[in-house]
């Protein structure tokens, strides 16, 4: 099976290769809209009968399905998020307060904030020393050369409240019970509005599960795959 996979905010275009052997990985965070991001998204995916998303990368895939880009055989998504920040019609997601003093830390200072971003990220897992480990392998300087403020605008107020997930192709939802940056409870929204969706959650895993217990989400994937 063909597989592709889309990373998270502030991650590189690679994050899931643990999970993903031998998968294309597209990169995305170099573009300034979404409409080309997700042209460029969908371009890269067709022929792709897997395609893998984690936190933002996961809420691209759903949009570029929803928009009917292209149609996998099957989706993952892991911890993403169906609504990033809460508004006064959802409170599903970050408190605004939040989300605004994370941003203005993105704004002054993008290296700390990164920093922030992935203590969070690896926070309350109970497999910290592994995920923290996973987290310092990367090039920061690297990373800090991409637009991550741009993106971070992107998950403002977005929400899947109007879209249709309904006729969405078989999707495993995968979710740490720790997650501190998305909630679990986001993973069952899309469990609520796919038809065929299934959810699992990974105990004790936060933010990055993939990392927590790599076997253990390797072997969700493929009897998903192979189902």
């Amino acid at each position: 099976m063909k597989v592709i996979t889309l990373s998270g905010w502030g991650q590189p275009h690679d994050a899931l290769a643990a999970i993903a052997p031998g998968a294309a990985h597209i990169d995305y965070a170099h573009y300034q809209s979404v409409e080309t991001a997700l042209a460029h998204i969908a371009g890269q995916a067709k022929g792709h009968e897997l395609v893998i998303g984690w936190s933002l990368g996961g809420q691209l895939l759903v949009r570029a399905v929803a928009a009917g880009m292209f149609r996998p055989k099957k989706l993952v998504l892991i911890a993403t998020p169906y609504q990033f920040v809460a508004t006064h019609k959802n409170r599903l997601g970050m408190k605004r307060d939040l989300y605004d003093k994370f941003r203005d830390n993105v704004s002054r200072n993008p290296e700390r904030a990164m920093r922030k971003a992935w203590e969070l990220i690896h926070k309350g897992d109970t497999n910290d020393l592994y995920v923290r480990a996973q987290l310092e392998r990367q090039d920061k300087k690297k990373l800090l050369e991409k637009n991550w403020l741009h993106w971070l605008d992107l998950l403002d107020g977005f929400g899947f409240d109007e879209a249709r997930l309904a006729g969405f192709p078989p999707t495993l939802l995968i979710h740490g019970d720790r997650d501190v940056v998305v909630a679990p409870e986001q993973s069952r929204h899309f469990a609520d509005a796919i038809s065929q969706a299934k959810l699992a959650i990974i105990e004790g895993a936060g933010h990055a599960p993939h990392w927590h217990d790599t076997a253990a989400v390797k072997a969700l994937i493929r009897e998903h795959a192979d189902g």
